[in-house]
């Protein structure tokens, strides 16, 4: 085993700049209206809304006159209201009034962001404001087919969001963290992986034999078992990743049962991110007490994730031992591609930065 974390800089880590050239989830659909809430996103205050038209609106959450925050203030038709001046500003962030002025100058303006709503979620662009690249938005096959019924979840993660990306990348850790839930056994961590690595973005794929299987889903999709699970990864970008499970049943050919799985990470702080969840199901749609069942299970999976994370920060920040490092094993290989890729997203970052 290696040292790889310690022995190398082109490894990302909480120290690494936070990527912005990349659309994050900034909220669930609903979580947006017409009244005013704030959210910091990878160290910026900002304040979403709705327009009249229901469009959603993200703008920084701090007054350019005096710095007070505009959550606090209120919405004139589609305008958000300073409640320490009046001042009044658009959704495009430009200035609507300055009362006392009985003018709009443009010089004071807002910074705002460009969004997406799409799936379940809102989605902001954390880049150059005017030029968001819609390339690196990346649209999931279940968002807008009928077939698929998706639960949603989110937590608040007291952790760097990398760690959390290493996690996903890692199934060995299913039979011992997760273990009461059945999700994997012991000699599921001897499992082969294969690891496909294109610049950006990573692919891993492993087969678990023998796995178990919910009773409930299993009778509703019509599975007997044995049953294998075909477990597909895709990191491309430091706001998701992608899980793609295929269940087989062995004893009926053509008999599989299909999940997407999907996470999205965005960073708060170095220190702290937000949490989303995404469980796409091909079956158990019309059985209200499986769907809550599955939100259950996945729910206190990734919650056990989470508070995994938050312990592993909590140590590394309380015990400074001198010459201790982690140890990388032959399993972790997959999260260190993923943290390789993103060291080159910033690097590539810094570059255009000193460019322009």
């Amino acid at each position: 085993m290696t040292s790889l974390k310690s022995q190398s800089n082109d490894i990302a880590d909480k120290h690494t700049p936070l990527l912005r050239n990349f659309w994050y989830v900034a909220a669930k659909r609903d979580e947006i209206t017409r009244a005013p809430i704030r959210r910091t996103i990878l160290n910026e205050d900002i304040l979403f809304y709705r327009t009249e038209e229901g469009k959603p609106v993200a703008v920084q959450n701090r007054c350019p006159h005096r710095s007070f925050p505009l959550h606090n203030g209120y919405l004139n038709g589609d305008r958000i209201v300073c409640n320490y001046h009046g001042m009044e500003f658009n959704p495009d962030g430009s200035c609507g009034l300055v009362p006392s002025l009985n003018s709009a100058p443009r010089s004071i303006r807002l910074d705002a962001y460009p969004l997406q709503e799409e799936g379940p979620f809102v989605w902001i662009w954390m880049g150059d404001q005017a030029n968001p690249d819609y390339t690196r938005f990346f649209r999931e096959d279940w968002w807008d087919k009928p077939r698929w019924t998706v639960l949603t979840g989110y937590m608040f993660m007291k952790a760097n969001y990398l760690g959390l990306h290493e996690n996903l990348m890692d199934l060995t850790h299913f039979a011992f963290l997760h273990s009461k839930w059945n999700l994997a056994k012991r000699e599921h961590t001897l499992a082969p992986c294969t690891i496909t690595d294109e610049g950006n973005h990573i692919r891993q794929f492993e087969v678990h034999e023998g796995v178990d299987f919910p009773p409930a889903l299993a009778e509703y999709a019509g599975m007997k078992g044995p049953f294998n699970r075909e477990a597909h990864h895709l990191a491309r970008t430091p706001a998701m990743q992608e899980g793609h499970q295929i269940t087989v049943d062995v004893s009926q050919a053509g008999k599989t049962d299909e999940q997407y799985i999907t996470h999205y990470m965005t960073p708060e702080t170095a220190t702290t991110t937000h949490y989303y969840w995404a469980l796409a199901l091909e079956h158990g749609g019309g059985d209200s007490v499986l769907l809550g069942q599955m939100q259950t299970l996945a729910g206190a999976a990734f919650e056990e994730d989470k508070v995994a994370l938050e312990e592993i920060e909590a140590i590394q920040n309380r015990d400074h031992r001198p010459g201790f490092s982690e140890r990388i094993i032959k399993t972790d290989e997959g999260g260190v591609r993923v943290l390789r890729m993103f060291a080159k997203f910033a690097a590539d970052e810094a570059r255009q930065t000193i460019a322009a």
